[in-house]
């Protein structure tokens, strides 16, 4: 008898996450050899913005360092390795517990999750990009924030409300911009009819992530007006949508990245398929993140998305299940109907 997809996709998944934590080891490696004193700026308080109000990984990065006698590219590498292990593990939970997985045949499964597989592959094969440290943290504190939402989360109520908040914080120094469009999108799809189908009430959870977004918009007004007021742009612009029109080549990394993204948009448009209430809330706050994204950052840095086109991924599995898979889209309306 044919076994189940959990303990093979495991082991594929570790190896990777140690492959990419190898060569994002690597990469900060060499980084640091070039240029011995790089992140130390923002670790000083003297970085330009919106790279000194990130503080959260680096400053935790360089305590472990100064307490453990690592440099600080090992311990940069460690958390990143962690951040890694525990998105792809949350995501692949969230996949395997979805009505759409559950409800399918076991061949079924072994096509949703090699299509996780390769969708990990592709992601994180970007993580190097423009590599900052931020990234696999927020996609993890992404992925985390997307299990609590789930119908089938762990924990009760409380442990959604207090890990949706405490997230929320966390991410506030990390990357606050982030954490904002989540919540945002959030409260939009509470005002949906799918917003009764997220593991908290509609009231509870519309409750819970405006209180996210005022916690996030606090954190970033400190660190901009009290803990780092000095902090400039430099010579940056902080509006980058003209420049991102004029810069061809930019869109080049841009549509290549943005494939599987861009058919999860346009599946979920045509309202034909099944879908869980977090992942959309998700796919909303990646719309809304890509907006502020295609504003004031640069197209070309696709790894500023990573963390969103990550959390994505169960989402857009589940729809080509049920796009692809003839066995699918009945068994799930079974399912269904029976709970």
């Amino acid at each position: 008898m044919m076994q189940g997809p959990k303990k093979v996709v495991s082991v594929l998944l570790s190896l990777i996450v140690l492959s990419a934590g190898f060569l994002d080891y690597w990469s900060y490696s060499q980084a640091f050899h070039s240029e011995p004193g790089i992140w130390m700026d923002v670790v000083g308080g003297t970085a330009n913005a919106p790279n000194q109000y990130r503080i959260g990984v680096l400053d935790t990065a360089y305590f472990l360092a100064q307490h453990t006698h690592l440099a600080l590219r090992h311990t940069l590498a460690l958390l990143d390795v962690i951040a890694a292990f525990v998105a792809v593990f949350a995501l692949f939970f969230v996949l395997r517990r979805s009505a759409v997985y559950r409800g399918t045949t076991l061949e079924g499964r072994w096509f949703g999750a090699a299509g996780f597989l390769v969708l990990v592959q592709f992601y994180l094969a970007w993580l190097l990009w423009y590599q900052r440290p931020e990234t696999l943290p927020t996609a993890g504190i992404l992925a985390v924030a997307l299990l609590l939402l789930s119908e089938t989360a762990p924990g009760g109520v409380g442990t959604a409300v207090i890990g949706l908040l405490v997230l929320a914080v966390v991410q506030g120094f990390v990357r606050a911009d982030v954490a904002f469009a989540l919540h945002l999108g959030i409260l939009l799809v509470c005002l949906t009819p799918l917003g009764q189908r997220f593991a908290l009430s509609r009231g509870l959870q519309a409750g819970t992530s405006a209180l996210a977004v005022l916690l996030v918009v606090g954190i970033q007004f400190w660190l901009m007006h009290w803990a780092f007021p000095h902090a400039s742009y430099g010579s940056t612009p902080m509006f980058q949508l003209i420049l991102n029109l004029l810069s061809p080549t930019g869109w080049i990394p841009f549509v290549l990245f943005m494939g599987p993204f861009a058919w999860t948009v346009w599946m979920v448009g045509r309202r034909r398929f099944q879908m869980e209430a977090g992942g959309v809330a998700v796919l909303v706050g990646a719309l809304i993140f890509l907006g502020m994204w295609m504003v004031v950052g640069r197209v070309k840095e696709v790894r500023i998305f990573l963390p969103f086109a990550l959390a994505l991924a169960p989402l857009t599995i589940e729809i080509a299940m049920q796009r692809f898979l003839s066995t699918t889209k009945g068994e799930v309306h079974t399912l269904t109907e029976r709970s």
